[in-house]
């Protein structure tokens, strides 16, 4: 049962041209697909932190949120714990207020419940929103690609930064949820300076693609790869402790030892240090937290002589 709730007429004012301008791309994407082929129904993000993430509906309650236990981690101050749900009933999806104190609104206008229309922009915070679209299947892939590309950074092909900060907070609620663990790895390229003095910045470019490269390699699907920023990278581990994370982080670091990136007739090898941390070690569920211990780690292993993983201390 959902509580009764004062409805204001529409959405608190604040500058709506960033989703207007999102919804708009986003329509036009989808134009031009008829109702026959409309068989995907999904949420794509117009406002907020992962701006073009695609959820695909599937039939199964999806309750959006800022606590553990959530499908969907939405890491805003505006957002309830359990803020809203967007379910399936007599063939159509709906939206549905879960008590939350700023509200659920779908076209500017605060509901309780609502059945969604096909470009109905559903906001739960001012700033987060999600436009419903029923498309199909060749769509989807045209707005996941997108999403992809925005999140990646150019040269290594990593998640970016920004990417990060979202996900590592989804992770740990992920891992509260399941009681899970969660370990992050940090990792540096020693001595980078030197490459771009000595080669040349482009050859520096080079050797952060060939590291990128093997990192991956040696990760499962379901880790996050991201780079930091400059040569500063970062690997989220799901259900991996912190042994476990040694254990990656050191075949990572071998790895990158024996590689050799030619550029320019030059033959060029470096190495990397790493820091490893595990949500077991954290006090409370604060990303901060974590990744400030990886981190402290990863300037012990550079301290400590370069080319070494750190996991404790």
């Amino acid at each position: 049962m959902i509580s009764s709730l004062s409805l204001s007429k529409s959405f608190p004012p604040h500058d709506y041209s960033e989703e207007r301008t999102a919804v708009l791309q986003v329509a036009d994407l989808l134009a031009g697909v008829t109702e026959a082929q409309r068989d995907c129904h999904v949420l794509v993000q117009v406002k907020g932190g992962s701006l073009g993430q695609v959820l695909g509906l599937t039939g199964a309650d999806v309750v959006f949120g800022r606590v553990r236990g959530v499908d969907v981690f939405v890491p805003d101050p505006g957002v309830s714990r359990r803020h809203v749900r967007v379910y399936f009933e007599s063939d159509r999806y709906w939206v549905e207020d879960l008590g939350s104190a700023n509200g659920t609104f779908v076209q500017g206008e605060r509901v309780t419940r609502k059945r969604l229309e096909d470009g109905d922009v559903m906001q739960i915070a001012s700033g987060v929103a999600y436009r419903y679209s029923m498309t199909d299947a060749d769509q989807v892939a045209v707005l996941t690609h997108l999403y992809d590309a925005s999140v990646r950074d150019a040269l290594t092909g990593a998640y970016n930064r920004d990417y990060f900060d979202t996900r590592l907070a989804s992770e740990l609620a992920y891992a509260k949820r399941h009681t899970a663990e969660l370990s992050l790895i940090m990792l540096d390229i020693d001595h980078f300076k030197r490459v771009n003095d000595t080669w040349g910045h482009l050859a520096g470019d080079a050797v952060l693609v060939r590291m990128a490269g093997a990192v991956r390699g040696g990760l499962r699907l379901e880790d996050v790869f991201c780079r930091y920023g400059g040569e500063e990278f970062a690997v989220i581990l799901r259900t991996t402790d912190l042994p476990g994370a040694a254990l990656v982080a050191d075949r990572i670091r071998t790895s990158v030892e024996a590689l050799v990136t030619e550029h320019d007739g030059a033959t060029i090898r470096v190495t990397l240090s790493a820091g490893c941390a595990s949500l077991s070690e954290c006090v409370g569920d604060a990303p901060d937290q974590l990744v400030a211990l990886a981190d402290r780690r990863l300037y012990g292993a550079k301290h400590g002589g370069r080319n070494r993983v750190v996991g404790s201390g």
